[in-house]
């Protein structure tokens, strides 16, 4: 009784800033559809607003929810590009409520698998100021997505992991840190701090946060990873 009250005493309630935008997902929300967490959500919104670029890229659209978050932070000019292989999932459900809350003219949706997708904004020359992954989450796949998003994620901007947990993403994590010379950013000085970590100790029975976020500080061709193709450095 003492930890559950505990628990929903630290519970973070969101921003009045993204009020609107949990009050349309709540109306949504369906038994078993992944839905991200407040305080993810306004995380994602924050580094909108602080993006260098005017636009982003999610990899993994479904319920819309994370979209949402981001195009509101992103302001009137802002895009976002959602990599999403069908949204029939869903039942459209993303794109309907991006539409409702008025930001479809500003959402780019890529209905292709991210291995197909990220090469092909890759080679258009696309820059993004932030950089949200959630797809499919084995190794290869994550870092087929990593590697394609590092390169086309702005200096200064931040790529936000979900399910950071996950060995494949903790990996994945590990060689942009050790490899590329990424920086971890403590997600907790924007959103929730102490007591969001102490909720999420308490409700994950973990110390690893379940999303993590990294700034890119110089690009790639710059890093040990764009120098020198014998590298023998631990990562």
């Amino acid at each position: 009784m003492i930890k559950s009250r505990i628990k929903q005493a630290l519970m973070y309630k969101g921003s009045s800033a993204t009020d609107r935008i949990r009050s349309e997902i709540e109306k949504r929300r369906r038994p078993g559809w992944p839905y991200v967490p407040a305080d993810e959500g306004d995380i994602l919104n924050r580094f909108a607003q602080l993006a260098q670029a005017s636009s982003a890229l999610e990899v993994g659209c479904a319920t819309g929810s994370t979209a949402a978050y981001i195009l509101a932070g992103l302001g009137n000019s802002g895009k976002l590009t959602s990599i999403d292989f069908d949204q029939n999932n869903h039942e459209r459900a993303g794109e309907l409520l991006v539409r409702d809350l008025g930001f479809a003219d500003r959402h780019i949706l890529v209905e292709k698998n991210s291995d197909i997708a990220l090469p092909e904004l890759y080679a258009a020359g696309n820059r993004f100021g932030l950089v949200f992954l959630d797809g499919w989450k084995t190794f290869d796949h994550v870092w087929i997505d990593v590697y394609y998003c590092a390169r086309m994620l702005e200096v200064g901007g931040r790529v936000v992991f979900d399910d950071a947990r996950m060995p494949a993403v903790r990996k994945c994590v590990s060689l942009l840190e050790k490899y590329y010379e990424f920086k971890k950013v403590d997600t907790y000085l924007y959103v929730g701090g102490w007591r969001q970590r102490l909720w999420h100790i308490l409700t994950t029975r973990g110390i690893l946060a379940p999303y993590i976020a990294l700034e890119k500080v110089m690009e790639v061709e710059e890093t040990p990873a764009g120098k020198d193709y014998t590298f023998w450095a631990r990562f």
